[in-house]
């Protein structure tokens, strides 16, 4: 029960890092390809989204759809996203939280 509660706390957090509306960083700094995108929900909503891209073709790679999870914004998960994009040469698409 007491992991159940600690696990809950830290998937569901309702604490927002400081700075969680503000994009600090973008893929240019971290030396990847990229256009912010921004992209409409139904209910006319704007939703902020990073397309990082290789240079070669992007049809001929893998493209990875990385939904960040709770706190902070795509800016602040950059780093992880260099990984995959130097290691597996991946195409990545990652999309912020409703309001930024």
């Amino acid at each position: 029960m007491m992991t159940e509660n600690l696990q809950s706390k830290h998937i569901f957090s309702n604490h927002e890092p400081e700075n969680t509306h503000i994009l600090e960083r973008t893929p240019e700094d971290f030396n990847m390809n990229y256009e912010s995108i921004y992209l409409q929900t139904l209910d006319g909503e704007f939703i902020h989204a990073y397309w990082i891209y290789q240079s070669e073709d992007v049809n001929s790679t893998l493209t990875f759809l990385y939904l960040h999870g709770a706190g902070g914004n795509v800016s602040h998960r950059l780093e992880v996203l260099r990984l995959f994009y130097e290691n597996l040469h991946c195409n990545i698409l990652i999309i912020d939280y409703r309001g930024l």
